[in-house]
């Protein structure tokens, strides 16, 4: 499977990752904010095409199934669907709690949750 990984480009622009990795955070909250930032791109990419609303479980059912089959790998889109949605509800409590949409969401605001979980 890893061959076939090797051919998906990441979501996050190249400055981001860099960004992330200059932080002054221990590593597994490096990591945390990187799987944060990937997720939310992944919302935002989502979002453009459905008229611009963050996605609901169904359209997230959906994109996760299509990576699926990108990788021959129809079981990995219940696994994913579970890491997405946990991702998409720790943005959904943090967006309440600081009164911000989630697809307006920056890097910031994700350093922010993630030092307020550890």
């Amino acid at each position: 499977m890893s061959d076939q990984l090797e051919n998906h480009s990441s979501p996050i622009e190249v400055e981001i990752v860099q960004r992330i990795q200059e932080l002054d955070l221990p590593s597994i909250q490096k990591h945390h904010v990187r799987l944060l930032t990937h997720c939310l791109a992944i919302f935002k990419n989502i979002a453009l095409s459905n008229d611009g609303l963050f996605p609901n479980d169904a359209l997230l059912k959906n994109w996760c199934e299509s990576e699926a089959k990108k990788i021959n790998d129809i079981t990995f889109s219940d696994l994913l669907f579970d890491q997405m949605t946990a991702a998409a509800r720790k943005l959904e409590i943090h967006s309440e709690k600081i009164s911000k949409s989630k697809l307006d969401f920056n890097l910031d605001d994700l350093v922010n949750l993630v030092c307020e979980n550890y």
